[in-house]
């Protein structure tokens, strides 16, 4: 009877271990403590977010389980954005590197992270990467881009004119590009703004990618690989062009196709639209390239600035002309009636390209453009592209531009960090809508240019702290980047990773992020929380808040290598 009472109790014992042992492996690490799961640089700031505890103590452990950190939160606050009570812990002092684990007084521990001088430079490099995954009219080969490798998708070697693309009745090639976002149709509008913002980071930072850093195809040429793979994008942009000078809008099927691979689509395709948005995005972007490719690949910069100028010339005469799908045509239609931005944007670059009186003329009667605004709008950032390459140049502008433009620049990024500084979360944006991943990172991106131009430390640290957000620092405790994190994107609303059979999502893809109008809830999705920085779900069909886009990654590829190229002043 005894030994019966003494096996029981082992039992029971054992029994209750195990259910220990089996609630502590099932806690979701990001319930409480929402920390960049990527890591910091030894000498950068470092805080996390802790929601919804009540006792004041945080530490940190080290791989071998050794507190190697203690603090104290800050007094909890309510931020009606995600519901929480939110405390900060600052942890900058710790500074050695290596890899930790972060505690709240035992209540909860967060996602491993790590201290390192090259902390960002797996997901810079995945997040570049992706540009080549998901590249129409090639096969992806295994020896660039292993399990993920696929056969060769939309050849667009004969695409059909739409009666509305303005080129009469035919066909014609218009091979190469990136596919959009989830679908596999190519627009304009967002490879100019995508163009634009990694041109951007090559020009001021020229050295960063060098001839190999990505492993593409192109590699070995001794060319950056970051001007191959956007030289792939702007090959199928200056397609789009029509004789006249207008360029399409898009290059599409008529509605959005299934969940398949790319060479099992056999949709016929068709050049749609013409605008006065799509044209000043090419005239920027190919003016860009017409003085950037100049002494690398002189006849492709000679054809683009050619392009660029006749692209001007025809938006000049048609300076209000506004795209609206055809009624036969259902894809994105990125639509736009104030071009503002674009006209500023291409003026911008073809000064830059050519110092042409019209174009001096142009920015020296109209507003320079710099300001940043949450919008749902791709092109609320277009303006600022011209105002950075203006501000980056070392060449004369015209009429105390450049003054006028850096008071602009410093006015906006003191009102970042400002709003930095009164977050609970510690960034710039709290307005919540489609896309808004991409907003966080344009914010970044503003802060990174002023720091260039002010070398302003504070802005530096806000570059930190925002880019903290993006890996996991937010209200969802989600890395929103696809292959980085303990908690990150499995299912996004993405063709490619939804066709591929692999369990993971292509890497190096950041997905839109909260949304609070939720615009697909009326097709199936559900959401588990409402409050505004919490709306977002790990959906396949959450197209509202899940899909990536080619415009949504080129800011984080842009501050991600603006912090590895600025590491030494974060060691």
């Amino acid at each position: 009877m005894v030994k019966y009472k003494y096996l029981t109790g082992l039992l029971l014992l054992v029994l209750f271990t195990n259910s220990v042992i089996a609630q502590e492996k099932s806690i979701d690490p990001t319930e409480h403590i929402r920390i960049n799961q990527v890591g910091y640089f030894p000498g950068s700031v470092k805080k996390a977010v802790v929601v919804d505890v009540k006792k004041d103590g945080f530490f940190i452990k080290n791989i071998g389980g050794a507190v190697v950190f203690r603090g104290k939160l800050s007094k909890p606050g309510y931020w009606e954005k995600s519901g929480e009570e939110v405390r900060i812990a600052d942890f900058t002092k710790l500074t050695k590197p290596g890899k930790y684990v972060f505690y709240a007084e035992e209540i909860s521990k967060g996602c491993p992270f790590k201290i390192s001088e090259d902390v960002y430079g797996k997901p810079f490099k995945a997040a570049l990467k992706s540009y080549y995954l998901i590249r129409a009219s090639m096969p992806i080969e295994k020896k660039y881009a292993g399990k993920f490798a696929r056969k060769e998708g939309h050849p667009d070697s004969m695409a059909y004119f739409h009666p509305s693309a303005g080129r009469g009745e035919g066909k014609a090639s218009s091979s190469k590009g990136w596919y959009d976002a989830g679908d596999y149709n190519k627009y304009v509008v967002n490879g100019g703004v995508t163009v634009g913002t990694l041109l951007n980071l090559y020009e001021m930072f020229p050295d960063l990618v060098k001839d190999g850093f990505t492993g593409i195809p192109e590699s070995g040429n001794k060319i950056s690989d970051l001007l191959d793979e956007v030289k792939y994008e702007l090959d199928w942009m200056i397609t789009m062009q029509t004789s006249y000078g207008a360029a399409n809008m898009k290059l599409t099927s008529k509605k959005f196709t299934g969940f398949i691979m790319p060479d099992k689509d056999k949709t016929a395709r068709y050049f749609v639209g013409i605008g006065t948005a799509p044209t000043l995005n090419l005239a920027a972007s190919m003016a860009m390239a017409g003085r950037i490719y100049k002494d690398i690949d002189p006849e492709f910069a000679k054809k683009c600035l050619i392009s660029a100028e006749k692209a001007w010339k025809w938006a000049v005469k048609n300076p209000d002309v506004a795209y609206k799908n055809p009624e036969d045509i259902t894809t994105g239609e990125y639509g736009d009636t104030d071009f503002t931005e674009e006209f500023w944007w291409a003026a911008s670059e073809l000064y830059l390209a050519t110092k042409g009186d019209e174009y001096a003329n142009y920015l020296t009667t109209h507003k320079p453009y710099l300001k940043f605004e949450v919008s749902e709008s791709w092109r609320m950032f277009l303006g600022n592209l011209g105002s950075f390459s203006l501000l980056m140049s070392n060449e004369k502008l015209p009429d105390g531009l450049r003054k006028t433009l850096e008071n602009k620049l410093v006015s906006v990024a003191d009102s970042l960090m400002s709003e930095i500084n009164n977050n609970p979360y510690m960034i710039p944006v709290d307005k919540f809508v489609w896309g808004s991943n991409s907003d966080v990172a344009n914010a970044a991106m503003f802060l990174a240019v002023a720091y260039q131009v002010t070398g302003k430390k504070d802005y530096l640290n806000g570059v930190v702290l925002t880019v903290d957000y993006i890996f996991g620092k937010n209200a969802t405790g989600y890395s929103f980047m696809t292959g980085f994190g303990c908690k990150t994107p499995m299912h996004v609303h993405h063709r490619v990773s939804g066709g591929d059979n692999i369990k993971e999502p292509l890497p190096g893809f950041v997905v839109g992020g909260p949304n609070v109008n939720r615009e697909d809830e009326g097709a199936g999705v559900k959401y588990p929380h409402k409050e505004p920085a919490k709306s977002y779900v790990d959906y396949e069909p959450a197209f509202a808040s899940n899909e990536t886009a080619i415009n949504w990654n080129a800011p984080v590829v842009f501050v991600l290598g603006f912090l590895e190229a600025n590491a030494d002043k974060l060691k």
